[in-house]
């Protein structure tokens, strides 16, 4: 057989898909996100691809998330405020220092306050850049919008700068994106995106899915994620779970 023959039957690289559940107002979310990437970019010498895909999620009640003060019209950063008032100072401060730690770890910039706004039109643009583009749109666009929450201090219920963001990852022009954003599209994919995560038990976010067999919640460090990936990826059969990593908590999810 010549090595073109082999070329021409060689198997297809086998593809694993990453599911990625979160809320873009979720630190945790902003620094596994920077992890997962930098996981998947150690395993660049398998021979494997990896198709992420982010879904939604809201952690605050969106219709009675309070608006944040206004001067000039516009918002101005009250993410300290909520913490404080949700956790008291203390207990704020502590959590507050543990995402700085971790953001510090994973080469992100990180504001020391921000501003609390609903992640909806948010979701419906990342949904519907999945949908045109694939991971390499919605993964640049959830760039775009994590830097905006975390490091940035916009407002990502803003119309204007969502629309923005569209247009810089090429998704549609601003004013197509507006129009999208003022109308209902994705809307309800989104709901049910979140109804169906809510409905498998999933009540914190980043929640991640892979190959539809294996669930792993919370933050992990990039080297852990690394580690379940790269288990998954080489191994010949499905592994079993408890053998896959003894830095996280990862369980089947598929049925018995």
């Amino acid at each position: 057989m010549s090595d073109s023959d082999s070329t021409l039957s060689s198997d297809p690289q086998r593809t694993i898909k990453i599911i990625f559940i979160s809320d873009y107002l979720c630190s945790f979310c902003y620094i596994g996100n920077k992890a997962l990437q930098d996981a998947i970019a150690g395993c660049d010498d398998l021979d494997v691809q990896f198709d992420v895909e982010f879904r939604p999620f809201t952690l605050l009640c969106q219709s009675s998330l309070p608006e944040g003060p206004k001067v000039n019209g516009k918002k101005v950063p009250n993410r300290w405020d909520y913490l404080v008032r949700k956790f008291g100072k203390e207990t704020a401060e502590a959590k507050w220092k543990v995402v700085e730690e971790l953001a510090q770890k994973a080469g992100l910039r990180l504001a020391e306050d921000g501003i609390m706004a609903r992640s909806t039109l948010a979701h419906r643009l990342s949904v519907k850049a999945y949908k045109v583009g694939g991971q390499e749109m919605q993964g640049k666009l959830n760039d775009i919008i994590f830097e905006a929450v975390f490091a940035d201090y916009e407002d990502i219920s803003d119309v204007d700068f969502l629309a923005d963001a569209a247009e810089k990852v090429d998704l549609m022009n601003k004013t197509e994106a507006t129009t999208f954003l003022q109308d209902t599209d994705c809307k309800n994919c989104v709901n049910q995106m979140i109804e169906a995560a809510r409905a498998s038990g999933v009540n914190g976010v980043p929640s991640i899915i892979i190959d539809g067999k294996w669930a792993l919640n919370g933050v992990q460090s990039t080297e852990c994620y690394l580690q379940i990936l790269r288990k998954i990826a080489q191994a010949p059969s499905t592994p079993n779970a408890a053998s896959m990593t003894d830095c996280a908590s990862i369980v089947s999810v598929e049925p018995q």
